[in-house]
């Protein structure tokens, strides 16, 4: 009997049991329901309102990032309509220059040509061809430079201008303003065709008047161009800044004895000297059945378009003033270098 009491006495199963169970649970499950309700029903408005205010918040925020989205992308299109109409601008002020532009030879021909003494050329001023060893230091010269030197110069890609010594004083300083970017060369040059010519090996532009937009054109499609620079990145510096002394620069240019075959570029004034002697009337070799041999001279690659009219005859030996010896000290005026 005392077993069976025991085994009956289980947990849960006594009235101590329930009686825990009923102090537990003190609020009965349909009245604790209605009361969850009731608070969710009291805190409805301000959740309601809090929605209202997150949904505001989120719609100014995102109508903030669309009128920035808007001003980005419309400073970028300016930028970009700006930056078009600038290269626009710039590419139609090339093409205008490069129109003006005359081409003689290529970059590959007379490179390398290194002569003593001095030098005729076929170009007024000269383009390229033979040259001296020494190259011209860049910047701005107030006297005539050897033409032997500057043409070594354009050889390394520089741009020389050359100008009428008439000009006015604030138009040479706008001259000697363009020296302080490198590999520009600047200085006077009596009887030009033109105010201002620009020169680089090969190629010629003659200005009807002066205009400094052409000639900062000019230097920003021609300074350094492969197309136009035999030895591109070569020294304008620690050259020369030797100066003519007296006399003038080459004024006429040279006419070589077959104008119809490919340009010379220059000859040496011996060459220039022996080629009219054998052309001059009487002479053997005129009077000869053999054509008379041209000067050793490297021609380019393709011939240059001969002048209109008669055929020139070569020309004599050039005057001192012609062709003036290399001044062995520099000008004053012409310290500053490129």
């Amino acid at each position: 009997m005392a077993k069976k009491s025991r085994a009956n006495a289980t947990p849960g199963n006594g009235p101590s049991a329930s009686g825990a169970k009923g102090n537990t649970a003190s609020t009965p499950p349909g009245q604790q329901s209605r009361q969850e309700y009731l608070e969710r029903r009291q805190r409805r408005p301000e959740m309601v309102q809090q929605k209202k205010e997150d949904r505001l918040k989120t719609y100014e925020r995102n109508k903030r990032n669309a009128i920035l989205t808007k001003i980005g992308f419309a400073v970028l299109a300016a930028a970009l309509l700006i930056w078009a109409g600038f290269w626009g601008w710039g590419r139609w002020q090339a093409r205008q220059v490069n129109a003006e532009v005359t081409t003689y030879f290529g970059a590959g021909d007379f490179a390398g040509l290194h002569e003593s003494g001095d030098i005729l050329y076929e170009e007024v001023p000269p383009v390229g061809g033979p040259h001296n060893a020494v190259w011209q230091n860049c910047g701005y010269y107030s006297v005539p430079i050897n033409n032997v030197n500057g043409v070594h110069s354009l050889e390394h890609g520089t741009v020389w201008i050359t100008y009428d010594p008439n000009l006015s004083s604030d138009q040479i300083q706008q001259l000697k303003d363009l020296t302080k970017q490198t590999y520009v060369l600047v200085s006077p040059y009596p009887g030009l065709p033109g105010p201002v010519v620009a020169s680089v090996w090969g190629k010629q532009m003659v200005l009807d008047s002066f205009d400094i937009g052409k000639l900062k054109t000019f230097i920003a499609e021609y300074r350094q161009n492969p197309d136009n620079t035999p030895e591109r990145g070569a020294l304008c510096t620690l050259g020369t800044s030797a100066v003519m002394q007296s006399g003038e620069p080459q004024t006429e240019p040279y006419h070589r004895a077959d104008p119809s075959g490919p340009p010379i570029g220059g000859v040496t004034v011996e060459q220039a000297t022996a080629t009219a002697q054998a052309q001059a009337p009487g002479s053997p070799e005129a009077t000869s059945s053999t054509p008379t041999p041209q000067p050793a001279v490297a021609g380019p690659s393709a011939p240059a378009t001969p002048d209109a009219g008669s055929s020139p005859v070569a020309s004599p030996v050039a005057s001192p003033a012609a062709s003036p010896a290399a001044s062995p000290e520099a000008s004053p005026e012409a310290g500053h270098h490129g």
